[in-house]
């Protein structure tokens, strides 16, 4: 093996799976904010749910996959189910009312608080760093006059680091994932619209063609790709 084959398959291909889940990240932000002069983010994000919902169900029904077979833990999915909810919900409260780099920057250092880092990195330089960023952040948000969706941005990033540890590990194979995502997708299917319809701070639904478009990326990327993307960073094989 060459030194150029080797340098990247031991560190640009791991880096793969990070970088589509970021991009997806990126792209399901941006769509919800183009679709919301025309759907209210909340019910974007129901629309969304339901739709990845019946694409992985057609996809496991093409392929033969049985969502209800023995083996999976469905008490373990259904709380994953409710803070995939609380997730989508607090973020999509929030989307209209932070610029992006507050949002990803936010989700970021909450992610260097979670992550369970080495200890020959030092993580407790890394959890340091990151409460140190926030700080900035805080005081921006609050002298903006936009401490609540800062404060809904932080649960968000912290239900998704919480729902992590309760994902199938590698060694449980493809189908265990498959299952235990649709189970979060059919909680979040039930329960989205009745926060919407709770705390939307507009009812607006009257969708065109481009939004949606953007809700079929917002199923795409962020229901279905984003954590499959992400299950295969933070999981490995036993």
């Amino acid at each position: 093996m060459s030194a150029v084959s080797a340098f990247t398959a031991t560190r640009l291909r791991p880096l793969l799976p990070l970088s589509g889940a970021v991009v997806c990240w990126l792209l399901q932000y941006a769509s919800v904010q183009r679709a919301s002069p025309q759907v209210a983010p909340l019910f974007q994000a129901s629309v969304a749910v339901a739709w990845a919902m019946l694409l992985l169900w057609l996809w496991t029904r093409w392929r033969g996959i049985a969502l209800f077979a023995q083996g999976t833990s469905l008490l373990a999915a259904l709380r994953g189910g409710v803070l995939f909810t609380l997730q989508w919900a607090c973020l999509y409260l929030a989307v209209d009312r932070l610029p992006l780099w507050l949002v990803a920057a936010s989700f970021a250092l909450a992610a260097l608080l979670v992550v369970r880092w080495p200890e020959a990195l030092h993580p407790a330089a890394f959890k340091l760093t990151a409460l140190a960023g926030m700080l900035p952040l805080a005081a921006w948000s609050w002298a903006q006059g936009r401490t609540t969706p800062w404060l809904l941005t932080l649960l968000a990033a912290g239900c998704l680091a919480a729902g992590l540890p309760q994902s199938p590990r590698a060694a449980d194979g493809p189908h265990a994932l498959l299952r235990w995502r649709f189970y979060q997708l059919c909680v979040a299917a039930l329960l989205l619209p009745l926060l919407a319809v709770a705390f939307s701070p507009s009812w607006t639904f009257d969708p065109g063609a481009a939004a949606l478009g953007a809700m079929l990326l917002q199923a795409v990327c962020g229901g279905l790709v984003f954590a499959f993307l992400l299950c295969r960073i933070t999981t490995h094989p036993e």
